[in-house]
């Protein structure tokens, strides 16, 4: 794994802890981010503290995935919120867990920020059934 890769830290009961080249529909972020995974943010795709008032409760470990291998080069990770449901995340990301283990490698997934999803931090479908609403 090259240190240039992009991480995503899954925080239990908390959002998701983004480390590397950061982007938002192509524009730079920065260095770091966290994004939110309970849909109670007034400041979608970006954690605002809500969780911690939500009632939402997260896991910390997701499920672990065979992954792939990443490209050696560098390369940001682009984040491209979806109207009324996940984030698209697309460039090499290493996911991990609240431990900080990986548990996934991967060049493009989806990203559940309504917070229900049974698979987190990935979307199942499940912000088209609740009503999930975001920019």
């Amino acid at each position: 794994m090259s240190a240039d890769h992009a991480t995503a830290r899954v925080l239990r009961n908390g959002p998701l802890e983004l480390r590397g080249r950061v982007l938002l529909n192509g524009e730079a972020v920065g260095e770091e981010a966290w994004l939110c995974r309970c849909g109670a943010s007034a400041n979608k795709p970006w954690c605002d503290g809500s969780h911690s008032q939500s009632g939402c409760t997260l896991t910390g470990d997701p499920p672990r995935r065979d992954g792939v291998a990443l490209p050696d080069a560098a390369a940001p990770l682009d984040l491209s919120p979806q109207p009324n449901g996940p984030v698209k995340a697309s460039g090499p990301l290493v996911i991990l867990n609240d431990a900080g283990e990986v548990t996934d490698r991967a060049m493009q997934v989806f990203l559940c920020r309504c917070g229900k999803s049974a698979k987190q931090p990935y979307c199942d479908g499940t912000h088209r059934r609740s009503g999930f609403v975001a920019p």
